[in-house]
């Protein structure tokens, strides 16, 4: 929903706030580095496909520590992915 506390901040506070920044120089990133599979399906589906996997929570999985710990919604995300694999150890006395 949209509060009335994040329509009073400037533009560039918000951005901030939601790290866009660190979504989109990784979204980038990661474009350039399957330029060859993206050439098949276009640069919109990417970009549709990075983004729903963020607010998903799963553009953590097989990522590289710094970019988990980069902002608190991938480490909010990588909390969820581990306590869905691994919920169930222990609970049968194992």
């Amino acid at each position: 929903m949209l509060s009335p506390e994040r329509l009073a901040l400037p533009d560039y506070e918000y951005l901030a706030q939601r790290h866009v920044l660190t979504y989109m120089e990784d979204a980038v990133c990661q474009l350039l580095e399957n330029k060859e599979d993206i050439s098949q399906y276009g640069i919109a589906r990417f970009f549709t496909e990075y983004f729903n996997s963020v607010c998903q929570g799963t553009h953590i999985l097989f990522r590289e520590f710094s970019f988990i710990q980069a902002t608190p919604h991938n480490r909010a995300s990588f909390l969820r992915a581990f306590w869905r694999c691994f919920r169930t150890v222990g609970k049968n006395g194992g």
